[in-house]
């Protein structure tokens, strides 16, 4: 899912309106448009939203698939959401400060991953080290 490209046009449904990629497929491992949705009605599904050009999924929908412990949320429009992605490093912090695990980006207490990839990636990077 964190490498998934969503918004793009739906290839299958180019000529209709809203044909944009927005919902994934956790049992296909896919995204598509809501006019593919009625081949997937059964499956575990997630609706991804956009947030100044970076991919969000609501917290309610994704810990109910998911385990996002220790993923900050944010809250946009009065829902707490999750980053998918890793995004651009913050500004540089003067003073102690609780970091990302993966990426050093600023976070708040208790958290230790800013986005669900961070959190995914995180532990492959702990193998990879131990095997340099």
């Amino acid at each position: 899912m964190a490498e998934e490209s969503f918004f793009a046009a739906c290839g299958v449904h180019e000529n209709r309106r809203k044909n944009e990629k927005n919902i994934f497929c956790l049992d296909c491992c896919q995204s598509f448009c809501p006019h593919c949705l009625p081949s997937h009605r059964s499956h575990p599904l997630l609706q991804v939203r956009r947030y100044v050009y970076h991919d969000v999924v609501r917290l309610d929908d994704l810990e109910k698939l998911i385990d996002c412990s220790y993923v900050q949320p944010y809250t946009i429009n009065s829902a707490k959401v999750i980053f998918l992605k890793q995004r651009a490093q913050s500004r540089s912090c003067k003073g102690s400060a609780n970091f990302c695990f993966n990426c050093d980006r600023i976070l708040q207490d208790p958290f230790h991953f800013c986005s669900l990839s961070c959190k995914v990636h995180f532990p492959l990077l702990l193998t990879s080290f131990y095997y340099i």
